[in-house]
Order: structure tokens, then sequence, then C-alpha cells
């Protein structure tokens, strides 16, 4: 049987931010490490991530895919407080010194479900990375459905449309969890005004081309606009007060 450490994802990425997370408390979820060669006593931008989750797997093709959800999560989660984030992505797969051959992402969608661990070592996980909103939520997108919903959509491209496809989404979930976004009537009214209209959205408009006389666009954003609005409302969603 594998260990979560006979698997190496080789990683690329800002390797400013990557170097951060190897010389900080990390988690067995997402454990980035490396950055140090070693032979020569320097550092290098050689950066890896192992994972609880390849613990006693032996499909590479399995392995892969577990890989590509972490690495989404993350992207997701790191995109809700950077909107210029570079995303981290899979060079390579490593198993012992062997590079095991490229597969796809097959864009299933799936939760993780809870690792190979028992409650109290979970704890003890989430407790590590208290302070690391980013790795804070990759564990609740494992296991909860409505956060890895959000953190998916997130790692989508920055369009209009995806991003009204996150408004919807976190607004369904809000209903259902009775959660209060105190959402700005205006900047809603801006963002919904300019996502539906292709005379300001252009091709990436969620309706297509009509005729529309005299377009307001007092009554409009910019992209960069709609990501300030859109991050926050799934902020106050995410962070919401638990109550028992």
């Amino acid at each position: 049987m594998s260990s979560d450490a006979d698997w190496e994802f080789w990683l690329t990425g800002n390797s400013f931010d990557l170097r951060g997370m190897s010389e900080s408390v990390g988690t067995r979820y997402f454990n980035v490490y490396g950055g140090v060669d070693h032979w020569n006593d320097c550092k290098n931008d050689d950066f890896r991530m192992n994972t609880i989750y390849t613990k006693g797997e032996e499909d590479p093709i399995l392995v892969w895919q577990i890989g590509y959800e972490l690495v989404s999560l993350f992207n997701g989660a790191a995109f809700l407080f950077d909107q210029h984030h570079r995303k981290v992505g899979i060079e390579a797969l490593v198993k012992g010194e062997s590079k095991v051959d490229y597969c796809p992402h097959y864009q299933k969608l799936a939760l993780l479900g809870k690792p190979d661990l028992n409650q109290h070592q979970i704890n003890q996980e989430i407790l590590n990375v208290k302070d690391n909103a980013r790795l804070l939520l990759l564990h609740q997108g494992t296991e909860n459905k409505n956060f890895y919903m959000l953190l998916k959509y997130l790692d989508m491209p920055a369009t209009w449309s995806n991003y009204y496809k996150i408004l919807e989404t976190v607004e369904t979930f809000a209903k259902q969890d009775s959660v209060d976004l105190q959402t700005n009537k205006t900047q809603r009214e801006k963002f919904a005004s300019t996502a539906n209209n292709y005379d300001l959205a252009g091709f990436d408009a969620r309706h297509g081309f009509k005729a529309i006389a005299g377009v307001n666009k007092e009554k409009s954003m910019t992209l960069d606009q709609a990501y300030i609005f859109i991050s926050s409302v799934v902020k106050k969603y995410l962070f919401r007060p638990v109550t028992a």
C-alpha cells in the first residue's frame, strides 16, 4: 500500500507564493514543499505537493484526477482574495523517482470526501492552517458541496457569464441556508445590467446581440468592479458566522 508521500505533484505557479507555502506550516490535504537545491545548497523553483488523498492509491489516472481537483480548489480559493492570482498547475506526476505518464483532467465533478484520517487528526490539520484562509477553504471544498461548487466556479475564467453563474449560485445557497448576504442593491443592479447587456459586455454577455436604445452606462460596471462585487458577496457566504 502506498503512503501519501509516495506520489509527488511537480507544481508550476508563482514561485514567491509557493515558497511561502513551502516554508510555513501546511496541511496534509495540500502539502507544498521543495524550492531548495540541496546539492548546491541554494534555493530553486522546484516545488512539489503531496496529499493524504493519494494514500493507498495505485492507479495513476485516479491520482492525476485527485491532483487536478486539489489544485482547482486551491486556485479558486486564491482567486477569491487575489484577482491576479497566477494559477498553480501540475507539470508532472512522480512516483518514487519515476515520472508517470501524463493524463488529462476529465472534469468529473465529485467531492474528494473525508481523507484517511480520524477526527482528531482532521481537527489538527484544520488547526495547522487556521490563519490560512485559502487552505481552510480548500479543506471545506473537499467535503462541503456548496464550498466545492463556489471554489470550482471561481477557478473558471473571469468572465461576465461566469461571474453571473457565481452570483446565482451563492444567492441560491444563501437562501437555502437562511444567510443574509447584505447585498448592495445598487451594485447588484449595475452588475446584472452589464452582465446581461451585449452593448456593455460584448460577446461575454449572458444574452446575445439585440438592438437596445439608449444604453445607460451610468448603471454599468467594469469587469474589475464586478470582481470586487462578486468576491465580496461570496466571502459573506463562505465566512458567515456559524451558529450551533
